[in-house]
């Protein structure tokens, strides 16, 4: 069928050249659709539940909020975990669902049992919020706006009313956040003295501020033959118009008592849970915008920047916009490293075609291959929707894609010495080296299909690889059964075909021929020198550490820092601005800094005031000081931060990696060891033994314990007869303890679009120490201390409580940095088991990327094994007998020796990209062999024997493997020495296959024909 399809193609050439030339053009078309992003999203399928508990504590939080959501949550179809963070006043829960579930399925099932849930919930607890629909890669875009003229309030509501609507309506945001600035409220700040003279309480003004404000709906009124609408507004605008209001109206000639005479009204602000700072300047708005799950990032990018223009117009001229991060920049630089390898190698191809084959339409010919199979594969990858980014495109191999076509030309070249080029000649030699190449191929092709089936982390970074790579090689195996005859027969002439081997290939064979006769007189010793390769690459894998991937360098730094967490926001202001002065001032690769502290007003990432996300821009890296490299700047920030900018911790991250620790595991390090547990404070006793030794162990570094210590909490309980006995009850005392800081809230007014709340206040909040003191206005007119209404105390309390499937936990993380992830981790697994021994009743899990590592390997143990039967099966079927399929199966642990070796040489750890080039060599391996010993076989059929048959097909097949070879390689050779954006990640694979192909190119020209007749015995091909 094989051999006939190649005859159809070479009979009926024009038309598959047309058909070629039809197919790529739509192809084409089809491929524009593409989108493209750096990496692949590997967030889990997440849905996030937010809710502000104001006025509660963690543990409140945690039992009447938190609990009452998960137990409404659990038990929804497809969901597969939760976890949850409790924090003062908002909880946080995190509801994961299997990649199988549509998302917007997941939030219709959420939503609807929130639904059920609301009425399980305290009074005075807003309604729970779904987050938005975004992942990993969604925050695309950060800037800030400064003005020296304006106010930190006048510059959040400008974002509000001017930028927010016009950057939502971009298609593809699902989402605009903000850090900083104040929220306007208009507060009545009772004077305690003034209301208990008047006789007033605080809910009598309460009850005044709620009486003057409100509407009226009246309908309309005719007016001749129209109509008038009607209403009634109160909606003071000014302070003094609210202050004028009256709280008790004039009475036998005593005059009216007017707001205003018993409080001072004035403008205010909400209390603020986070900030942002700039350059060392002080305060600022930062402005983050998030992407819509699966968008096009690019194309978002670009109606973003589009849409920037409309932007700046709308901002008055003293405001200036300064960017903080842009997506578009690492999406740019990371298509730019793909795209400059993938160029390069395929230069590095096209040359050796050319300087093996002699001939440049023939290498031309060759070459086109390409191209077409590139287009072909971008079509199918944007019809699955499968986006452009450094893995899906950066692990295709040029090389590879030419192989088959390079077999069939050389098989025209030899059949053209001493003999007519005619079609159906070509088609004669063509076909006589269809079947092998279509097994070889296939071979190549069937070790891709496991990867597919992967799930999980690993699945969602390397399923769009070899997705792309199956495709384009389907792709060339097709152009090489079709297009390439139909081509040989239509363009090639006698005179492509030189008279000669092109000089590269004389002084290949030169250099080849007396390995070869050294190793067929001496096949013991050959043996035993194959035995020795494959006992080292043994012992070399059984020492090389393990790690997930290679973490990607994305250009720019984040700094997290935690400080004390009682600090105040106004501290942490002042804090974070020196820190930038500090950066900014002593570092020349800095170029800016800017600082997030606290949570934003979508509370998408839940810190304390205490926490600060530092994001750092640096200089392109030409443009830093020799010898410094990512480490090294690290560390330099590290010992700068530590002697002129000190926080209790500071640990140093990337933008998006940050993001997917967090998303993927509730922690924003590399690895997080969780311990479960009843008792917070004997949690908090193991989380700080376990962070003294991992901060001992080589490789960790950044240790943390991701729960800030206990804060004090002041604590305000009624006594029920001591209210009572002053005419009030335990509401009222309540009421009270909410009027000191936050305010009750009496209604509402607008200033132009603004809704501003309207606040009932008592008095100026006082220090701490004093809150006993703070005087009540009562009824009769009297002055009470609130002490001697109700019990006034300090206690230490938790700062945040954790949960993970329902479970209380502490999570001490920590990043790897000069060490293998696994190696690090294995060691302190044994090292904490001996010195921190974990109590009954308490237990510890692995996260992170470790938890990755471990559920990618439990996959591979599966699919390496598929692989490797996938592989022999096809041999058995390709060859029909057990002893050549097993000889060429050797090839396999042969080029993992060479794969190993290269890791090792290079000092990269075994990673999962590195397994998945070892996967990929293992199919590339075996194609070389396919062919030399196709080529043996049809020797044996003509009468000689193993040992002249073997000798003499490795002579006549020299070129075509050491061509297959060195293409193959070739290819893959930019990604292992590339140092651009994303190199990283590319480099195991390219490294692992590089030298694999090396030692099975050794195996197949060398040690197969001395070992053959060891192996063939008597046999002959049927």
């Amino acid at each position: 069928m094989i051999e006939a399809l190649v005859h159809a193609s070479v009979v009926r050439r024009r038309a598959v050249l047309l058909v070629t030339l039809v197919a790529t053009i739509l192809a084409a078309f089809v491929a524009a659709r593409l989108r493209f992003d750096a990496l692949p999203d590997v967030t889990t399928n997440q849905v996030l539940v937010l809710t502000r508990a104001s006025g509660l504590t963690p543990e409140e939080v945690e039992r009447l909020v938190t609990r009452p959501i998960e137990i409404g949550l659990g038990g929804i179809p497809g969901m597969v975990k939760q976890r949850s963070v409790s924090r003062y006043g908002i909880s946080s829960i995190t509801a994961v669902f299997g990649d199988d579930v549509s998302p917007f399925l997941a939030r219709q099932m959420v939503q609807e049992r929130l639904a059920l849930v609301g009425d399980r919930l305290p009074d005075g607890i807003d309604a729970p919020e779904l987050g938005p629909l975004t992942g990993g890669l969604g925050e695309i875009f950060h800037f800030t706006i400064r003005s020296p003229e304006r106010t930190p309030a006048e510059l959040l509501e400008l974002v509000e009313l001017r930028l927010v609507p016009l950057l939502r309506a971009v298609d593809g945001v699902v989402e605009v956040n903000t850090w900083g600035g104040e929220r306007r409220t208009l507060d009545v700040v009772g004077k305690p003295d003034a209301m208990a003279r008047w006789r007033l309480t605080l809910g009598q003004l309460e009850a005044a501020v709620v009486a003057a404000t409100g509407t009226a709906a009246g309908a309309n009124l005719a007016d001749g033959t129209s109509q008038v609408l009607l209403r009634g507004i109160s909606r003071p605008t000014t302070p003094q118009e609210l202050g004028s209001a009256l709280v008790r109206p004039a009475v036998s000639g005593e005059p009216g008592l007017r707001i205003a005479d018993v409080a001072d009204v004035r403008w205010g602000s909400l209390p603020r849970i986070g900030a942002a700072t700039s350059n060392g300047e002080g305060e600022t708005v930062y402005v983050m915008v998030q992407m819509l799950r699966g968008a096009n990032a690019l194309q978002v990018m670009e109606r973003l920047h589009a849409r920037m223009v409309d932007v700046d117009a709308a901002l008055p001229e003293d405001v200036t916009v300064d960017l903080v991060y842009d997506r578009s920049k690492l999406v740019g630089a990371t298509l730019a490293t793909v795209a400059r390898n993938l160029l390069e190698g395929g230069l590095l191809v096209v040359v050796v075609l050319f300087a093996m084959l002699g001939s440049f339409r023939a290498g031309l010919l060759v070459a086109l291959v390409i191209p077409l199979s590139m287009v072909f594969a971008l079509a199918g990858m944007a019809l699955l929707d499968i986006p452009g980014n450094l893995m899906s495109l950066g692990a295709i191999d040029f090389g590879l894609l030419v192989d088959g076509a390079v077999v069939m030309v050389e098989a025209v070249f030899c059949g053209a010495v001493g003999a007519a080029l005619t079609p159906t000649k070509v088609a004669e030699w063509t076909r006589g080296v269809a079947r092998p190449v279509f097994f070889s191929v296939l071979v190549i092709l069937l070790v891709y299909v496991p990867i597919v089936s992967l799930t999980g982390v690993d699945g969602k970074m390397f399923r769009p690889m070899a997705a792309a790579v199956i495709m384009a090689l389907l792709a060339a195996l097709i152009l090489a059964l079709t297009f390439v005859p139909a081509a040989a027969a239509a363009v090639l002439r006698p005179r492509d075909v030189p008279a000669r081997e092109p000089l590269v290939v004389r002084l290949a064979e030169r250099a080849y021929h007396p390995v070869l006769r050294a190793a067929t007189r001496a096949p013991l010793l050959v043996a035993a020198f194959a035995l020795a390769c494959l006992v080292l690459g043994g012992w070399l894998f059984s020492r090389t550490g393990a790690a997930f991937v290679p973490q990607l360098d994305e250009g720019d730094l984040v700094i997290q820092t935690e400080r004390a967490p009682n600090i105040s926001l106004d501290s942490a202001v002042r804090e974070a601005t020196a820190m930038e002065q500090v950066l900014l001032g002593e570092v020349p690769e800095v170029r800016a800094v800017v600082a997030r502290i606290g949570s934003p007003a979508v509370a998408t990432d839940i810190m304390g005031i205490e926490q600060a996300d530092v994001f750092v821009e640096l200089a392109p890296r030409s443009q830093w000081r020799d010898g410094l490299d990512k480490d090294g700047l690290v560390q330099e920030l590290g010992a700068l931060l530590a002697a002129r900018a000190p926080a209790d911790v500071v640990v140093f991250t990337q933008p998006i990696q940050m993001r997917f620790n967090e998303l993927l595991g509730g922690a924003v390090t590399d690895v997080s060891l969780s311990i479960f547990g009843d008792d917070l404070a004997q949690l908090r006793d193991l989380a700080e033994q376990t962070a003294e030794v991992i901060a001992e162990q080589h490789g960790a570094v950044d240790v943390r314990i991701m729960a800030p210590p206990d804060v004090a909490v002041a604590e305000v309980r009624p006594r029920m007869l001591a209210a009572g006995s002053h005419g009030m009850v335990a509401a009222d005392v309540l009421r009270v303890v909410q009027a000191i800081r936050t305010g009750v809230t009496a209604g509402y007014t607008y200033v132009g679009p603004l809704r501003l709340p309207v606040r009932v206040r008592l008095g100026e909040p006082p220090p701490a120490s004093l809150l006993a003191r703070v005087p009540v206005p009562t009824a009769d007119g009297a002055l009470i201390e609130l002490e001697h209404l109700a019990t006034v105390e300090q206690h230490p309390a938790a700062s945040l409580v954790n949960h993970d499937d329902a479970q209380r936990r502490i999570v001490v993380g920590f990043n790897v940095r000069g060490a293998a992830l696994g190696d690090v981790v294995e060691a302190l697994k044994a090292e904490l088991a001996a010195r921190v021994p974990l109590p009954r009743g308490t237990r510890s899990v692995w996260g992170g990327q470790y938890e990755s590592l471990a559920e990618a390997r439990a996959r591979l143990a599966w699919v390496i094994p598929v692989v490797v039967a996938a592989i022999f099966a096809v041999l058995l079927l390709a060859f029909r007998r057990l002893r050549p399929a097993a000889l060429i199966f050797t090839h396999v642990p042969f080029a993992c020796v060479g794969g190993i070796l290269a890791l090792t040489l290079r000092g990269l750890p075994l990673s999962l990209s590195a397994a998945i080039g070892f996967i990929a060599l293992s199919g590339i391996a075996v194609l070389n062999g396919v062919v030399l010993l196709a080529q043996i076989d049809q020797l044996l059929a003509q009468g000689h024997d193993p040992r002249r048959a073997a000798f003499a097909a490795a002579e006549s097949r020299m070129r075509p493997v050491l061509m297959t070879a060195s293409v193959a390689a070739l290819g893959f050779v930019p990604m292992m020495l590339a140092t651009g954006t994303g190199a990283e990640v590319q480099r195991p694979l390219a490294t692992v296959v590089v030298g694999g192909l090396v030692s099975s190119t050794l195996l197949t020209l060398v040690i197969l024909p001395a070992l053959y007749p060891f192996f063939a015995g008597r046999s002959r091909p049927s």
